[in-house]
Order: C-alpha cells, then sequence, then structure tokens
C-alpha cells in the first residue's frame, strides 16, 4: 500500500467523528430557548454523576392537572417567556400549536419528563444550588432548549428572589396545607 492511500486511512475516521460532531453540536444549538420555573432538588447521583433534579412548575397549568398523564404542552408567549404552557388532547391540536413540547421517552423520566428534569452540573456548583434551592425566598428557573420537533434540554438554571405577591401565595398554600392536616392524636398515659 502507498503512503497516500495510508494517510488517507487514517485520516478518513477522524474526518468522520469531526463531522457527526459537528453535526450533533449544530442539532444541539438549534432551537428555542424558554425560561421555566422549578421546584426540589437531588445532589447526586453515584452512577451518573452531579446534577440538580427538579420538577417543572409551568405557567398556566392547574393543579387538577397534574394527576392526569401529560404527553404534550403547548406553549404560549414570547421566548424565553412562557405566559402559559397547556397540554394538548390530540395530534391536530399539536399541529396548530405555535411552540409544542413533547414528552421524550427516551429521556431520563421518559413519559414523566415534563413533570421531572435533570441538569447535570459539577460537584461544587451542585452543592450551591442545593443551598440556593433551599432557600424559600426565590425561584429556580431553568432554561430550555426547544426544538423543532418539539423535543427539549435543560441547559442552565439561575435564581430570583420571590416578589411579595409570590411569597404571600406561597404562605397562603402552606396555609391551606397545614389545615388539611388531621389534629395531633391525644397523649394518653
Amino acid at each position: 500500500m502507498n503512503r497516500a492511500a495510508r494517510l488517507v486511512a487514517a485520516v478518513l475516521p477522524l474526518a468522520g467523528v469531526a463531522g457527526l460532531w459537528a453535526i450533533s453540536d449544530h442539532t444541539y444549538r438549534q432551537g428555542t430557548d424558554w425560561e421555566v420555573p422549578i421546584m426540589g432538588y437531588d445532589p447526586r447521583d453515584l452512577l451518573r454523576g452531579h446534577y440538580v433534579e427538579f420538577s417543572y412548575d409551568w405557567p398556566g397549568l392547574d393543579e387538577a392537572r397534574l394527576g392526569q398523564p401529560l404527553d404534550d404542552l403547548c406553549l404560549s408567549g414570547n421566548a424565553p417567556v412562557i405566559t402559559r404552557a397547556e397540554p394538548v388532547g390530540d395530534d391536530t391540536a399539536l399541529a396548530t400549536c405555535p411552540h409544542p413540547l413533547r414528552a421524550n421517552p427516551a429521556a431520563v423520566y421518559g413519559r414523566e419528563s415534563l413533570r421531572q428534569g435533570r441538569l447535570y452540573v459539577g460537584q461544587d456548583r451542585a452543592m450551591a444550588l442545593q443551598q440556593q434551592l433551599q432557600n424559600r425566598d426565590q425561584c429556580g428557573i431553568v432554561t430550555i432548549r426547544q426544538r423543532a420537533d418539539g423535543s427539549f434540554t435543560p441547559l442552565a438554571i439561575r435564581f430570583r428572589p420571590l416578589t411579595a405577591e409570590e411569597k404571600a401565595a406561597r404562605d397562603a398554600q402552606s396555609e391551606r396545607a397545614e389545615e388539611l392536616l388531621p389534629p395531633p392524636a391525644a397523649i394518653t398515659r
């Protein structure tokens, strides 16, 4: 085999890998970025490294819908601000939605990927995020990238202070939850 053929045989696989990486990187960077409020945290996974685990708090999604299957959402608003997220009943309604979002059965949470998410971060960042999520006077917000096919990927997380109205709503919800708890059992001797 001549020298040129050996050089081509050595360079061709590297060029193929570089091409695949470029295509993958280009696909990852395509789409619309949205900011979604979140709650919840788990600092580590021994098999996969460090991550932030959270539940999405989709604006406008009423609590009655939370117990039902959530396969598709129609997002309303101007990116990155979501004004409302509504469940979509069928493929016809999904086709007319300007910003459809679909659960990814292949994702970590599968069909629950519109309810729960995971963002991988470094160990130091995970511990800092844990402390920030424990602060009840701020709101966590995840930036997701929505692609043309409706799939999405969490990209980053940030925090903002709660407004006075949000604090009042949180406190009212806590009071309602306490009212629903049964009274403590009487202590008898």
